[in-house]
């Protein structure tokens, strides 16, 4: 089972991709993957105020998730995976979870060198990219769908 939609946004759910991304891209679940978010009922409850009508959401852990990857829970409708940072799609890849395309959507780490007007990565994160992209995973970066995307393959080459 492939995602319809893989997104790297540290704000996980919020209106750029509830309304933009789900409706450009027919999206009728979203999953948003963050370990800390998850164990935070009061986010996860402003997070699922975000959703979209009529689109479910889930906010789960990386072992929750992986869980209910394995049990197909996410093949009923198109899903959207998000994640908070490239560490958690990379501990995902590394669980066995399948991952082709992914879009960075906003990665703003306050100690980061800006990459992109929407995208500030640490070393340490440059470094994860460039790991994943062993992994024959490649990357465009795009806020919105009606915006420019960015070819993040090559930007990663030159870290």
């Amino acid at each position: 089972m492939e995602f319809e939609f893989i997104c790297i946004d540290d704000r996980l759910i919020h209106g750029q991709v509830a309304l933009g991304w789900s409706r450009a891209k027919g999206i009728g679940g979203i999953a948003a993957v963050d370990d800390e978010t998850a164990q935070n009922s009061f986010r996860c409850s402003l997070l699922k105020m975000a959703t979209p009508p009529g689109v479910k959401s889930v906010i789960l852990t990386q072992k929750s998730f992986k869980d209910a990857y394995d049990k197909n829970k996410f093949s009923k409708r198109k899903y959207m995976l998000l994640v908070k940072n490239v560490f958690t799609l990379l501990d995902l890849v590394k669980m066995g979870i399948p991952i082709k395309k992914v879009n960075i959507g906003n990665s703003r780490n306050p100690n980061g060198e800006k990459v992109l007007e929407f995208v500030y990565l640490s070393q340490e994160e440059k470094e994860a990219y460039k790991e994943l992209a062993q992994y024959g995973i490649s990357f465009y970066a795009q806020s919105l769908p009606d915006q420019q995307s960015y070819d993040f393959d090559k930007i990663i080459q030159t870290f």
